[in-house]
């Protein structure tokens, strides 16, 4: 709804559940067996998927929480499709 607004103000808008994803990475190696390599390296991901989140917004003129939203439909879609289990 503000999305927009905020674009236009120049304010660079991190969606919440993009700056919690390294809490609930931990979370998940928790529940499967904690690796903290592996839990470590998943989550410096996560700077490189905020990057292409803002590019994405800022190619596509459209708000980063729609942006955000969007990668993380395709991403739910490419996990669903090759038959794996969150």
């Amino acid at each position: 709804m503000h999305g927009k607004a905020v674009m236009k103000k120049g304010i660079l808008y991190a969606p919440d559940f993009l700056v919690n994803a390294g809490g609930i990475i931990n979370c998940a190696w928790e529940r499967k067996g904690y690796n903290r390599k592996a839990a470590m390296g998943q989550t410096e991901g996560i700077y490189d998927t905020a990057l292409r989140i803002f590019k994405a917004s800022a190619d596509l003129d459209i708000p980063t929480y729609l942006a955000a939203n969007q990668a993380a439909e395709h991403r739910i879609t490419i996990i669903r499709e090759a038959g794996l289990r969150f």
